[in-house]
């Protein structure tokens, strides 16, 4: 064979390898994106807007419902999230139950105006508030969410509700937010089994009308709050934080899992634990910087859907959006689920006692609230505010 035949075979053959090899790496490429797609529906959402006017006793009301746009999460996200799904192996859940995000709905009753009226809102707070629970949201109002007491901070309170199948009570909620303003009712059943699904909602609220927040301060409605307490003593050492969340925290596997009672997870789900493997909080307070509300409801766009919303939301949620930092206000000093113990420290150590919030019962609401009020009313502290400031 002659050297130029023998050159010409050579890169011949040296050109179909090439060829060979890129169809090879192309074809796995392909592949490997097919299978992401598949377990994941869309890494990317659009802004989308589906308005409508509901007319009620001559009030206008916008329901609507904003999916944030632009979210890429990267590939560690994703790996927790394929591992939620391994663990959570719930055959019960499809596409559109899966993800809470995609199954809030529009909103039902929101006053789009509620965080508009200031530049700025030290503390919106959300509560998680059953529907026929209107005494409960009403002592909320005329205390511890009350604006008027604590300026010159500024603070909003919206309720987080569900739907009810109770025709009577959906005519009084009406009622109800035409009057106040400050209900949030999303457009899925309001169950002990969906409070997850009223966190993400809270969630997506704050991120689309009251970003211009400071925090959020999520609570259930047996809660009260040392308002005076939070704002005075605590606002300045949480000023300034990014991504942060102070709560009473569960470090990962410190909390084991029921198989039975109230709190009872399926033996299918979690099946190869014994205790949670992620950091998480108490629900019934949990302080937020307002940076985290539109990537933690994006998360919830394809975070695998978990009914245990102290888990799910201050769980799983942070887990998936990364680079959360808590802070542990735990319930052997600043919380208490003990209302006796946060009256007896507040009467004996005033505003010195350093709990600012307590599980209340009924019969202890209001005089305990009148001797918070009565305290911060004083004048010996108001004194000592004005040398403070």
């Amino acid at each position: 064979m002659s050297l130029r035949a023998l050159k010409k075979l050579l890169t011949g053959n040296v050109i179909k390898a090439v060829l060979f090899i890129n169809l090879v790496c192309f074809l796995s490429l392909t592949l490997q994106g097919l299978l992401t797609w598949q377990s994941l529906p869309s890494h990317s959402y659009t802004k989308s807007t589906d308005n409508s006017v509901f007319l009620y006793l001559n009030r206008i009301m916008t329901f609507s419902t904003v999916t944030p746009g632009n979210f890429t999460m990267n590939y560690l996200a994703l790996k927790k999230i394929e591992q939620m799904k391994k663990e959570l192996n719930d055959s019960v859940l499809v596409n559109d139950t899966m993800f809470p995000a995609k199954r809030i709905g529009k909103y039902l009753l929101l006053d789009p105006d509620l965080c508009k009226s200031v530049d700025r809102v030290d503390i919106i707070i959300i509560v998680h508030t059953a529907p026929q629970n209107l005494d409960k949201r009403q002592r909320i109002r005329d205390s511890f969410a009350k604006a008027s007491l604590f300026r010159p901070f500024d603070i909003r309170v919206a309720f987080l509700l569900g739907k009810t199948p109770n025709k009577t009570l959906e005519r009084v909620l009406w009622m109800e937010h035409a009057r106040y303003n400050d209900t949030v009712m999303g457009d899925f059943n309001d169950d002990y089994h969906n409070l997850s699904l009223k966190g993400v909602m809270g969630f997506r609220w704050v991120s689309e009308y009251c970003p211009n927040s400071e925090f959020v301060l999520k609570i259930d409605d047996d809660i009260l709050v040392n308002m005076f307490k939070l704002l005075y003593s605590f606002l300045n050492h949480m000023s300034g934080k990014k991504k942060s969340i102070f709560c009473n925290l569960w470090h990962s596997g410190s909390m084991p899992i029921l198989r039975k009672g109230k709190w009872k997870v399926a033996s299918h789900v979690f099946s190869s634990r014994t205790t949670f493997p992620y950091d998480y909080c108490s629900g019934f307070l949990v302080l937020m910087t307002t940076d985290l509300m539109k990537p933690m409801y994006e998360a919830s766009l394809t975070t695998p859907f978990f009914w245990i919303d102290d888990v799910y939301l201050f769980g799983m949620l942070p887990s998936v959006v990364g680079d959360v930092t808590y802070y542990n206000y735990g319930l052997d000093r600043n919380l208490t689920l003990d209302d006796k113990k946060a009256i007896n420290c507040t009467r004996e150590l005033g505003p010195r006692c350093p709990i600012f919030a307590t599980f209340i019962r009924e019969r202890n609401f209001w005089p305990y609230w009148d001797t918070i009020r009565g305290l911060y009313s004083s004048s010996i502290w108001q004194l000592e505010q004005k040398i403070i400031h």
